[in-house]
C-alpha cells in the first residue's frame, strides 16, 4: 500500500506541476527533459528557500533527450551568428521605412510649391505699438524688412522676418520688437544687459520645399510704399521741424544719465557741448551687427572734455554709454580712420593736440605724430589711394591755420595700422595760387610753415571741416564762408560760396560726389536761428532735411548708421542728441561730407523732391 500510495502521489504532481527543475541541476547548470505518457516535462526549482527532487519510477517512462543533448540545443538557440542576422535584418527594415517617408516628404513638399502664397494674396501681419512713456520722448528706431543671418535654418515650416516699420497715424511711440535682455559679462567696459532678437514675422510662407524645381516659385519681398519728401517741412517732434515720413528721438541729454532702451541709465551723464561725431562698426564679440557712435565734447573744462561713445545694438537701440578719451578740453572736430579708429582735434591754441581713439574704449588714446606741436585743430580726413603713401590731413580753426599734410615713414597695413600716425613721418603745408577772379587756380605742398601761415592767411583763413572723397579734398573756410575744392591729381582747385547754399550752381560737382546712384548729399549748419541739417542732390538742389524753430544753436556731429537708416545729429548749446529715422524704415542714402552750410537768413525756399 504503501508503495501504491507514493506511486499515487507522484502521478498527482506531475500532472498538476508540468515543469519541474531539479534543484541541483541548476546548481551544475545542467537541464533535464523526460517523456513521461508522451509528453515533456522540465523540472525546475520554484524557490531558493525549498529543494524538491522528485524521482520519476513510472515503468513508461523513458528519456527522449539527454541532457548533454540539450545543453547543446540551447546553445545553438543562443549563438551569436543568429543575433547578428536577426539585428541586421531589422536595421534594414528601418532604413527602407525611413528612405519611403523621406521620398513621401519630397513629393509633398514639392506639390506644395505650386500653391504657395504670394504678397498679394496673403496679409502682412500688422506690428502692435508700444505707447510711448509720459516722461520720456524716445522712439524706438525702424526696423527694416530683412531676413536676420541668425535666424534657425529649417526645412519644415521656418518663420520669414520681416522687421517692418510701418508708418502708422497715432502719436509718436515704441514699435514692438523691443529684444529681451540677456545678462552677459563680456568685458568690464561692456554693457551687462544685451539685447537678443524678437522679430515680428508675417503669415508666409508656411512651408519651404526641400528641393526647388523649375515649377518651385519664391515669395518676393514686401513691396514698401516710400513716405520721406525732403524738404517738405510738415512734422514737428521733440522740438524739430521734420520733413514729411521723418521722425525723431532723443537719445541723450547733456547733463543727464543716457537712457538706455531696455528702462535702465548710464552710470555718467552725457557730456557737454557734443560736438564732431561718427559711427563705427562695432567689433566686439557680444553685440554683432551694432555700431558705436562718438561724439566729442568741446567743453572748456578739462574734467568735462574728452570724447564719449554710446553704444547700438543691430537694431539702433542704445545699450551702452562710457567717456572713450578723457583729461583733454575743447575736443571740436574730428574725422575717422581707414581702419575704424577715431581721431580727435582738441581746439586750443597753440596746445592743442590730436588723439588717435579707439571707439570701443578697448586700447588706450594715443596722439598723433602730425599736429603734435600743437594747435587749434579742426578736423581729420585721409587719402590712402596709393597704399604705399597713405596721406592724412587737418585743418586748423585760425586766422593763420594752414591745412596740414602727414605722410609715414613706414607704412602698417599687414600689421597695426594705428602706429601709422604715431611714428616718423614728413609733413607739408597747403599752398595756394588762386587766379584773378579768386575763384580757384592751383596748389601746392611746401615745407615752410610761416609762409603757409600767410597764404592761409591771405586766402583761406580759419579752415574748418576737411573731407575727401574720390581724389576730391574739400575744405571749409567759416570765416569767408567759401568752400574750397582742391583736385588732390590735377593739383588744381575752385572755391564757392556756403552762404546761399553749399554747391549753389554746380550740379556737377554735385553728381561727382553723389555718383550715379544719385541721392541726397547731407551737411549742417553754422549757427543761426533755425538751425538745422540740409542736403542737396546731384542737380544742385536744396533741401532742408529738418530744422528747429525753438532750438537757436549750431548743429554738429552729423553720421549715419553703418546700415544708413539712422541719422544722428546735435544741438551742441542745448546738448540735445537726436536719432533721426524715416517711418518707412528705408535707408537715407546716406553721403554726407564734414562741411558746413553758413546761413545769413532765418528762412530759406525748400524744394521738394516727391518720391526719394
Amino acid at each position: 500500500m504503501k508503495i501504491k500510495e507514493k506511486n499515487i502521489i507522484e502521478e498527482e504532481v506531475v500532472k498538476k506541476m508540468p515543469l519541474y527543475m531539479n534543484l541541483q541541476g541548476i546548481k551544475h547548470g545542467k537541464r533535464e527533459s523526460a517523456t513521461v505518457n508522451n509528453e515533456s516535462t522540465l523540472a525546475s526549482n520554484l524557490s531558493s528557500e525549498e529543494n524538491f527532487s522528485i524521482e520519476v519510477k513510472c515503468s513508461n517512462v523513458s528519456p527522449t533527450i539527454t541532457e548533454k543533448d540539450g545543453f547543446r540545443q540551447n546553445k545553438k538557440l543562443c549563438h551569436p551568428r543568429g543575433n547578428f542576422v536577426l539585428v541586421l535584418s531589422a536595421f534594414f527594415g528601418v532604413l527602407v521605412l525611413c528612405l519611403g517617408y523621406w521620398i513621401g516628404l519630397m513629393i509633398g513638399d514639392v506639390k506644395s510649391a505650386d500653391n504657395f502664397p504670394t504678397n498679394s494674396e496673403t496679409p502682412v501681419a500688422e506690428p502692435t505699438i508700444r505707447p510711448t512713456s509720459t516722461t520720456s520722448s524716445r522712439l524706438s528706431p525702424a526696423f527694416t524688412p530683412t531676413l536676420s543671418p541668425n535666424m534657425p535654418h529649417t526645412t519644415s515650416k521656418p518663420t520669414l522676418t520681416t522687421n517692418i516699420f510701418y508708418k502708422s497715424k497715432s502719436p509718436i511711440g515704441s514699435h514692438t520688437g523691443t529684444p529681451t535682455n540677456k545678462h552677459v559679462e563680456p568685458h568690464a567696459d561692456s554693457p551687462t544687459n544685451i539685447p537678443t532678437e524678437n522679430h515680428m514675422t508675417t503669415n508666409y510662407p508656411t512651408t519651404i520645399p526641400s528641393v526647388l524645381s523649375a515649377t518651385t516659385i519664391v515669395p518676393s519681398k514686401p513691396v514698401i510704399e516710400a513716405t520721406y519728401i525732403p524738404g517738405n517741412l510738415t512734422r514737428m517732434d521733440n522740438n524739430l521741424l521734420l520733413s514729411e515720413g521723418l521722425q525723431a528721438r532723443i537719445i541723450a541729454e547733456s547733463g543727464k544719465p543716457v537712457q538706455y532702451d531696455d528702462e535702465s541709465t548710464s552710470s555718467l551723464d552725457f557730456h557737454h557741448l557734443p560736438d564732431g561725431g561718427a559711427t563705427f562698426p562695432d567689433s566686439r564679440w557680444w553685440n554683432s551687427g551694432g555700431w558705436i557712435y562718438v561724439s566729442n565734447s568741446e567743453a572748456t573744462n578739462v574734467d568735462e572734455g574728452g570724447v564719449g561713445a554710446i553704444t547700438f545694438d543691430r537694431f539702433g537701440l542704445v545699450v551702452h554709454y562710457r567717456m572713450v578719451l578723457e583729461n583733454t578740453y575743447m575736443n571740436c572736430g574730428g574725422g575717422r580712420t581707414p581702419w575704424n579708429t577715431w581721431v580727435s582735434c582738441e581746439e586750443i591754441e597753440f596746445v592743442g593736440q590730436l588723439y588717435q581713439v579707439d571707439p570701443t574704449g578697448q586700447r588706450p588714446p594715443e596722439i598723433l605724430t602730425l599736429g603734435s606741436v600743437g594747435g587749434r585743430w579742426e578736423s581729420f580726413a585721409y587719402d590712402v589711394r596709393e597704399e604705399d603713401k597713405p596721406r592724412f590731413f587737418v585743418t586748423e580753426d585760425h586766422n593763420k591755420g594752414c591745412t596740414r599734410r602727414f605722410t609715414p615713414n613706414v607704412t602698417h597695413w599687414g600689421g597695426d595700422k594705428w602706429k601709422m600716425l604715431h611714428e616718423e613721418g614728413v609733413v607739408d603745408y597747403l599752398f595756394v595760387l588762386p587766379n584773378e577772379e579768386l575763384t580757384g587756380g592751383v596748389f601746392e605742398w611746401v615745407n615752410d610753415l610761416e609762409a603757409a601761415k600767410n597764404n592761409a592767411r591771405t586766402y583761406y583763413p580759419q579752415s574748418e571741416g576737411i573731407d575727401i572723397q574720390d581724389g576730391k579734398m574739400y575744405v571749409v573756410c567759416k570765416k569767408i564762408q567759401q568752400l574750397f575744392v582742391f583736385d588732390l591729381d590735377e593739383m588744381t582747385f575752385h572755391n564757392v560760396s556756403t552762404v546761399s547754399g553749399l554747391f549753389d550752381g554746380d550740379p556737377d560737382q554735385m553728381q561727382r560726389i553723389l555718383g550715379e546712384e544719385g541721392g541726397l548729399l547731407y551737411f549742417t549748419e553754422e549757427g543761426g536761428i533755425d538751425a538745422g541739417v540740409h542736403a542737396r542732390d546731384e542737380l544742385g538742389r536744396f533741401f532742408t532735411i529738418f530744422e528747429s524753430p525753438v532750438l537757436a544753436d549750431e548743429t554738429t556731429g552729423l553720421s549715419f548708421s553703418p546700415d544708413g537708416k539712422h541719422m544722428y545729429c546735435a544741438f551742441q548749446e542745448n546738448g540735445i542728441l537726436y536719432d533721426i529715422t524715416r517711418e518707412d524704415g528705408l535707408s537715407f542714402n546716406a553721403k554726407s561730407l564734414d562741411v558746413k552750410y553758413h546761413s545769413v537768413s532765418t528762412r530759406r525756399l525748400n524744394s521738394q523732391w516727391i518720391g526719394l
